[in-house]
């Protein structure tokens, strides 16, 4: 069965189908080290890394280009960031990091494999770190090194590939691993078990020469996961599926290869097993949203603005699970480390008027064409620049004070048919005021 070669031939195997599905599936017994009901249970959840090995740019003009080209993932700042955030980690000592996705820039193997050692150094703090792949992780034909102002074409890695580097986080403490994808399911506690699956299309990447934001799960894996479900319930155990791709529809101006492709099934599916959430990524921006009962918790991408990532605590008294963001502190760091760059010591400041930039360009462009003023440009610019910063952080409830888009008519009108109006529009319009912290209870019905 494919996967199934990074689990130990002893391991204690047992077959389990449901009364909807005839094919069997191979599950190992849970560890009697995991962490017992009786105990509390702290997770961090990141998501949308991106990260470029070092050894791959020189910083010059192709990587100088590339970054401004893109969509504000500070790339150039990736090293600190991550060190930032393994110390966190070392502090808080969470039982459990999650990262769902998009680990890599595009997938070239030596930073993979340069990801793999920081999760290490997590590992030896005493952290348990999952890991699923993301649209960028696997078969990218994009994988490259900047040198100078050329860019290389560099090794990227397969499906095999990806489970066996990152098999100490996650696939080797599989209780079972599906056989379709990389997806597999891990029970770090008694109670709580992560369903982390792959949802991503990364099969005909290098045919198409690109690789495919779109995302969905198969029919063989939905089957997997029936029985996955099933015994969970036979060992008492609630599931929270992790998943790169959206459940949710998070933004109605832009969902299409984020949300993933046959939502509505998958969203009866965790529906019929009383799922109360989902963890994603993806979008890069930090928002919750409930569909038919469930919750599709989006965190931000720690790659972009504003840094931050979800702390989850569960309570085995209560059963509560309370989560909330939490945004790294660079500049604490920086000094900690008697780092002398402004940027670093001014880190929020420096990451803000960092992605704002590339609001305000890719809003003063957008405009070009239109009969507006170069002044009104300018002031519809800089209200891209908050509400952009405001969804990716998970703050569009301020919108409805500050900001008086709503008063500009005539500016609006003659914009309505853009991807800027709808995008704009869509935060402007956003009172949901969840998305940086929840409180459910965890109760399995």
């Amino acid at each position: 069965m494919r996967f199934l070669y990074i689990i130990s031939i002893s391991m204690l195997l047992i077959g389990c189908s449901t009364n909807n599905d005839k094919t069997s599936f191979s599950f190992k017994n849970p560890s009697s080290s995991y962490i017992t009901k009786e105990k509390d249970l702290s997770l961090f959840v990141t998501t949308d890394w991106h990260y470029l090995d070092e050894s791959l740019t020189d910083n010059g003009k192709a990587f100088q280009q590339y970054l401004e080209s893109g969509d504000g993932k500070q790339l150039q700042d990736m090293d600190v960031i991550l060190d930032t955030f393994a110390f966190e980690v070392k502090v808080a000592k969470p039982d459990i990091v999650i990262i769902s996705g998009d680990l890599t820039n595009n997938g070239e193997k030596s930073s993979h494999e340069a990801v793999a050692k920081r999760l290490t150094s997590l590992e030896n703090s005493g952290t348990s770190v999952y890991v699923i792949p993301g649209n960028h992780d696997i078969n990218n034909p994009w994988a490259r090194k900047f040198n100078e102002t050329e860019q290389v074409k560099v090794e990227t890695i397969t499906a095999n590939e990806f489970s066996s580097i990152y098999q100490a986080f996650g696939y080797q403490e599989a209780i079972s691993i599906d056989p379709s994808s990389l997806s597999y399911l891990a029970a770090p506690s008694e109670y709580v078990w992560l369903l982390m699956l792959d949802t991503n299309h990364y099969k005909n990447n290098k045919n198409k020469g690109f690789p495919e934001l779109n995302g969905s799960l198969s029919t063989n894996t939905i089957d997997w996961i029936k029985a996955c479900y099933a015994y969970a319930k036979e060992n008492n155990a609630q599931i929270i599926p992790v998943m790169h791709h959206n459940l949710a529809e998070h933004n109605e101006a832009f969902n299409d290869g984020y949300t993933i492709d046959n939502k509505k099934q998958v969203t009866k599916l965790f529906q019929r097993y009383a799922t109360p959430l989902v963890l994603s990524g993806h979008i890069h921006a930090q928002n919750i949203h409930k569909t038919k009962e469930i919750y599709d918790i989006a965190t931000s991408g720690l790659s972009v603005y504003p840094q931050q990532y979800g702390v989850i605590n569960y309570s085995a008294t209560t059963k509560n699970l309370n989560y909330e963001t939490k945004k790294l502190d660079v500049a604490s760091w920086a000094k900690r480390n008697k780092k002398k760059e402004k940027n670093l010591l001014q880190f929020d400041s420096y990451s803000a008027s960092y992605f704002g930039e590339f609001a305000y360009h890719l809003a003063y462009n957008s405009l070009k064409g239109t009969s507006l003023s170069n002044k009104q440009k300018e002031e519809l610019a800089n209200e891209m620049i908050v509400l952009n910063q405001r969804f990716f952080s998970g703050s569009e409830h301020l919108n409805q004070s500050d900001l008086l888009l709503d008063q500009r008519v005539k500016e609006w009108e003659q914009i309505k048919d853009t991807f800027l109006y709808r995008y704009m529009h869509s935060i402007q319009t956003d009172s949901n005021q969840l998305d940086n912290k929840l409180l459910i209870h965890f109760q399995r019905n």
